[in-house]
């Protein structure tokens, strides 16, 4: 189970940033020499190029074991590293509501912690920003769930959650919560950084 917060890495190029932060933005698209995923065939095993089933996804044995990822070809190790980034955030997500309904419960004050923060860094060995950032993305999805939905299927990250969650501060909610399928959709193909900017520059327009 992973616990740990995801990093926003900014080294590579970024798309530009709409200005407006109401305009509606799609998901990624693929490029036109990517290549396409592999269909599902019967029996659940996915259908090769030429027609014939494989047993096994991409970094998978026939068993369901991970194999030496120096043994996949060039483009099952990058359909690899995308599915694998996706069970990450996927994964996060499930634990994150499981931390947002212990803190909704205050189940925390049965274990005489002083908080649901302190509970988190004693029993899940986090630190105090994380512990803080964990609870403050756990609350955000109750009224988001564009975002809520995005985030438990691993097309967005814990950091973008971060970034959306801002929007419900200053009494937002009503406002947030009908951004939020924008939010969402930015968030597909934006990096953490990018979509911070987007709803800073939405809060800005909401307050005015």
């Amino acid at each position: 189970m992973v616990t740990g917060v995801p990093d926003d890495h900014a080294g590579a190029s970024e798309p530009e940033v709409p200005e407006q932060a109401g305009v509606s933005a799609g998901p990624a698209r693929p490029e036109a020499d990517d290549p396409a995923p592999p269909r599902a065939a019967p029996g659940g095993g996915a259908e090769a190029p030429g027609g014939g089933a494989e047993a096994a996804a991409p970094g998978q044995a026939g068993g369901g074991q991970p194999v030496d990822p120096a043994r996949l070809s060039d483009v099952d190790l990058a359909t690899a590293v995308i599915e694998g980034r996706a069970t990450v955030d996927a994964t996060t997500a499930r634990w994150v509501l499981l931390v947002g309904e212990f803190d909704r419960r205050s189940l925390w004050l049965a274990d005489g912690a002083v908080s649901a923060a302190a509970w988190l860094r004693r029993e899940c060995r986090v630190n105090a920003p994380t512990s803080t950032h964990l609870l403050t993305v756990a609350r955000a999805l109750r009224d988001l769930p564009a975002t809520r939905e995005a985030f438990t299927t691993g097309t967005i990250s814990f950091e973008h959650v971060r970034a959306i969650a801002p929007s419900l501060g200053g009494g937002r909610v009503d406002l947030a919560r009908r951004a939020d399928p924008i939010f969402a959709r930015a968030a597909a193909w934006m990096t953490p950084r990018q979509v911070a900017r987007v709803v800073s520059t939405w809060t800005d327009i909401a307050d005015a």
